[in-house]
């Protein structure tokens, strides 16, 4: 399977995930974020890398 490919099938196992939620999300959902996240690296003590399974990174700098 091409990277493509691996791309468009861990982008549609997150819709299905984010289509299974009935309700707006109120508060941290550590399963959804389990289900979206696959790595998490801390870069200093207030930056971090959020790997997602989709293969996308996300950077946060914390205040």
């Amino acid at each position: 399977m091409d990277q493509k490919a691996q791309i468009k099938n861990r982008v549609n196992e997150i819709v299905q995930v984010m289509n299974a939620l009935q309700d707006l999300l109120e508060h941290f959902d550590d399963e959804l974020f389990n289900a979206l996240v696959e790595k998490k690296t801390i870069l200093s003590p207030t930056r971090y890398l959020f790997t997602l399974r989709s293969g996308m990174e996300i950077e946060e700098l914390e205040e």
